[in-house]
């Protein structure tokens, strides 16, 4: 199913069925809220098996052939518990993971759901069968509000797990990239609220921001910063302390684009 970027823009929730909608959070309710929910909630529906386990990569080949989703886990006893607890803590599973996500992106309660051992949640108030299809669909919807996409640098290549030469080397590789990102400081969302005030060529007022969606507030902050670059690019080309016979502006209106998830 093709996603509507013009609604999503505009803010509006996602129509799953006539009774559930995907509720695409405000930077309000982000700020306001616990994040661990929302982080929660979006991890277990955009992380891939490969992304996983590529921390394993004798391994990841296996295991990625045999559950080729988090959803194929959720319905294995031993799945379910073991990488439940390691993605989100002592005696959490990946299935009630699930509930607790479905419930926080529709606004309903994880009691109106109920999981079947056919790799399907189903909730009868809501006329909703959730399978794998329909967990491909979220899956991408979310990817898509929340601007969510996988660390190429720490997914290990397809085959790797056959080679024991590729093994080690990917181990170093992956290793070293894993202490160079845990030395970097995280952006917070205040953050990027502060870049938005810098960047917009007039004020845009935090209660504004406020009742932005996620997926506004990200577009804008693009916008803003490809201006800004744009402008000093500009103040370059116009200078006469440069050499700029060979310098070319860019065409803000074919650069300034909504930002997409990348469903291949």
């Amino acid at each position: 199913m093709r996603i509507n970027y013009s609604n999503i823009i505009l803010g509006k929730d996602i129509p799953i069925n006539e009774k559930v909608k995907l509720h695409i959070p405000t930077i309000g309710e982000l700020a306001e809220a616990d994040n661990n929910d929302f982080n929660e909630s979006t991890r277990i529906f955009t992380t891939s098996v490969r992304e996983q386990f590529s921390g394993v990569p004798e391994q990841v080949d296996m295991i990625e052939e045999k559950f080729p989703t988090l959803w194929d886990m959720a319905f294995d006893d031993e799945m379910n518990a073991l990488v439940g607890e390691a993605m989100f803590g002592e005696n959490k599973t990946l299935l009630r993971q699930f509930l607790k996500a479905l419930s926080y992106w529709t606004k309903t309660s994880e009691d109106q759901y109920r999981a079947l051992g056919n790799k399907k949640i189903i909730s009868e108030e809501l006329d909703w069968i959730i399978d794998v299809k329909t967990y491909t669909y979220l899956s991408n919807l979310i990817k898509a509000v929340t601007l969510t996409k996988p660390n190429k640098d720490f997914i290990a290549p397809k085959g790797v797990s056959n080679n024991p030469r590729k093994i080690q080397m990917w181990k170093n590789t992956y290793n070293g990239r894993l202490r160079e990102a845990m030395k970097k400081k995280n952006v917070e969302l205040g953050d990027q609220i502060l870049q938005l005030e810098a960047f917009a060529p007039g004020y845009v007022g935090f209660r504004d921001i406020k009742d932005m969606t996620y997926y506004q507030f990200s577009n804008l902050l693009s916008v803003y910063t490809a201006k800004y670059s744009s402008e000093k690019q500009y103040q370059i080309y116009t200078s006469e302390k440069f050499d700029t016979k060979d310098m070319k502006l860019p065409d803000l209106s074919e650069e300034i684009k909504l930002i997409k998830f990348d469903e291949n």
